[in-house]
């Protein structure tokens, strides 16, 4: 029999299923113990985390073998899982919350939680016990209960996120210290944070999994986990390292080579698109792309002809770039290569500096006159050049836009390339 230590015995359904007003009846709710679940495919970006912790039993799957991995997750279900993830002493008198009574299904956790110094409450003695967690707060969590401290000045290190102006000023020491731990996994982009979006049981999953490394109670996924792409790293953190590159011979590149990318032109340029929309665009290769003898097979300004395409992250809408040719001087091949998606940014997040010498579709500009308002002269801002974008769902926000630095877009090969001349 697989045995299993106290500190993950007592998880209960803490990640498990989904709770309603009747969770007093949390605990006694049968739970399906598994470590693969049907709607956690192959290839989705959090299985490494998610199976290993289904593994030890710290979180598990609902009734019918599913996940729910985009599902977010409410401050008391966090609480119960920091509870059952972490065996840490007490550090202060838990004297209870007004919105949460002695009978409420997650008043133990609550309680531990508190006293371990993980979570806090609101003005009022409110825990507010049903609010959906923001990633910002689950990190500060993490970082608050396992007594996490930054080394390096926050702004430094904080800099490493592009959206870094959205981090509320009470975060900055944790999310630096979370950081800092290697804490912080950022699907679909390292570079944003998106610290005020909802965390999803995936999201949770991954800084459970990345704190429990740092504590030393878990190995690193494996070097060639995909998910080791959206660990944020910084030098001198315990962040497992990257999968090694394919090897490339001859001339053919192999399946999950990168091509880094940018707009063509000698400027930075981003890209501004509506959430829904379908669009025809070029991008030149950044970088010389060689073969392991060193023999250029992509010279750098090699021009790559796709389309940006709508995906969801979650709940939230985004774009993936979807390459279809390659054009290597007077020779065109056809090309299987797509990147991560980047997503909708809120009106909060939008900067002049962000649109300043962008190219958008019509769309986009509409958007953007809205969200900024008569106190900015788009035409100053944005170029006159306009992208060809398809028509928005109906769906689609009209308060949000996809703001893609191209260079973000490094492209991954779904299958070789050929280059033979």
């Amino acid at each position: 029999m697989l045995h299993v230590s106290p500190r993950f015995s007592r998880i209960a359904l803490a990640c498990g299923v989904s709770i309603s007003a009747i969770a007093p009846v949390f605990s006694e709710r049968p739970a399906f113990a598994q470590a693969n679940f049907s709607d956690v495919s192959l290839g989705y970006w959090a299985r490494p985390f998610i199976e290993k912790l289904a593994e030890k039993n710290v979180i598990k799957g609902f009734p019918d073998g599913t996940f729910k991995p985009d599902q977010p997750v409410t401050r008391a279900q966090f609480a119960a899982i920091v509870r059952q993830a972490f065996d840490r002493e007490s550090t202060r008198q838990y004297r209870g919350f007004a919105d949460v009574p002695s009978n409420h299904w997650a008043q133990p956790a609550i309680s531990k939680a508190y006293s371990t110094r993980f979570m806090s409450g609101y003005p009022g003695n409110l825990f507010q016990p049903n609010q959906r967690i923001p990633k910002v707060q689950a990190l500060v969590s993490l970082a608050s209960g396992l007594e996490l401290e930054p080394d390096a000045p926050t702004d430094e290190v904080l800099a490493t996120y592009r959206d870094a102006a959205d981090i509320p000023g009470y975060a900055d020491k944790g999310v630096t210290a979370a950081t800092e731990a290697g804490l912080v996994v950022n699907y679909p982009n390292a570079n944003f944070l998106n610290p005020n979006q909802q965390a999803t049981r995936a999201e949770i999953a991954a800084f459970v999994y990345q704190a429990l490394v740092d504590q030393g109670d878990l190995d690193p996924i494996p070097d060639k986990a995909r998910a080791n792409n959206y660990i944020v790293n910084l030098d001198g953190t315990s962040s497992p390292s990257k999968p090694s590159p394919p090897t490339n011979t001859g001339s053919i590149l192999a399946l999950g080579s990168k091509i880094p990318v940018r707009y063509p032109g000698p400027n930075k340029v981003n890209l501004i698109v509506a959430p829904g929309e379908t669009v025809d665009t070029k991008l030149e290769v950044a970088e010389d792309i060689a073969n392991t003898a060193g023999t250029v097979l992509i010279p750098k300004g090699s021009l790559i002809e796709g389309t940006l395409v709508p995906v969801n992250v979650g709940t939230t809408p985004g774009t993936q770039f979807v390459a279809k040719t390659l054009k290597v001087g007077t020779r065109t091949y056809n090309i299987r290569a797509n990147s991560d998606p980047q997503v909708a940014v809120s009106r909060q997040s939008v900067k002049p500096g962000d649109i300043r010498g962008a190219v958008s579709t019509a769309a986009g500009r509409t958007i953007l006159n809205s969200v900024l308002g008569s106190g900015f002269n788009l035409g100053s801002l944005l170029t006159g050049v306009l992208l060809s974008g398809g028509v928005t769902t109906p769906s689609a926000p009209k308060d949000s836009v996809i703001v893609v630095d191209p260079a973000a877009l490094e492209l991954t090969l779904q299958s070789s390339l050929d280059l033979t001349s």
